[in-house]
């Protein structure tokens, strides 16, 4: 008993010590972000001396804080917009229909999960600059709708396949379509797996610096994280300013994530089961 308690302490303590370690740099960049430039070059790691909230304020208006929220909201938004609806669509009919057909889509979107961004940049950049797309919502939207929908595919497939197929015999002999079947019956029960997809996409999307940058070229049309940028001179680096706007982008995907995350683990653990 003596030892069971010893190895319930120690592992309490461990998982104490990995947590401050995780929280170091965000506490650090918190306690950054309320100092002034003469602080932070003398005490770079320590509480700041005098709290300067103001710097939130210059943060806030040299970043236009307003406009890129709402460029974010919208791309970000749109795109786990599509790809929660392409993607439980493109699963249902393979998790439900075992055709060769459908298997072989099962293997396309797997294998495309392994494909890296940067492969296919240098194409995906001329094209959209080629269609015109460039400087526009829509050419992050269908970047990651594209990039995401496979792994949604996979977690979608592995939820539904849980579900009881007698479900939708019932809704058949009620005279529902499989259209209709899904939306009603089906999509309300991946609620959870559904949440996961959100989430993940959410801490993607909201934080993608390298897309953004080179795919919205205009100030007007810049989202969050490269706004960050904008303290980044070529003789000055304004670091306190930097880490407020860091701060700035960093809340809303934060508080996103505490509001969804009772369904997190569980839609993954579900979104796991073998095929």
């Amino acid at each position: 008993m003596q030892k069971l308690r010893l190895r319930k302490i120690l592992l309490e303590l461990v998982m104490i010590l990995f947590t401050v370690i995780y929280m170091f740099p965000v506490m650090n960049l918190v306690f950054s972000s309320l100092k002034s430039t003469g602080d932070l070059m003398r005490n770079p790691v320590g509480l700041p001396s005098v709290l300067e909230f103001g710097n939130y304020v210059v943060a806030w208006t040299k970043m236009d804080y307003p406009r890129a929220f709402f460029n974010t909201v919208v791309i970000c938004g749109g795109s786990i917009l599509f790809i929660v609806i392409i993607g439980s669509m493109a699963a249902y009919p393979i998790a439900r229909y075992r055709t060769h057909f459908n298997q072989a889509m099962y293997l396309f979107f797997l294998a495309t999960i392994m494909i890296p961004g940067q492969a296919i940049m240098i194409p995906l950049v001329r094209l959209f600059y080629k269609t015109g797309l460039v400087n526009t919502h829509i050419s992050l939207i269908v970047y990651y709708t594209a990039a995401a929908v496979p792994f949604a595919v996979f977690l979608f497939t592995g939820f539904i396949k849980t579900i009881p197929a007698e479900l939708e015999e019932a809704a058949a002999i009620d005279g529902s379509g499989a259209f209709r079947t899904f939306w009603k019956v089906i999509f309300p029960l991946m609620k959870s797996s559904v949440t996961t997809v959100i989430i993940l996409n959410i801490m993607w999307i909201w934080n993608d610096f390298m897309m953004p940058m080179v795919l919205l070229q205009s100030e007007k049309m810049r989202t969050l994280t490269p706004s960050i940028f904008n303290f980044f001179e070529e003789f000055v680096t304004q670091w306190n300013y930097a880490f407020a706007a860091s701060v700035l982008v960093m809340v809303p995907g934060i508080l996103a994530f505490l509001l969804l995350q009772k369904h997190f683990i569980e839609g993954m653990v579900a979104g796991g089961v073998k095929s």
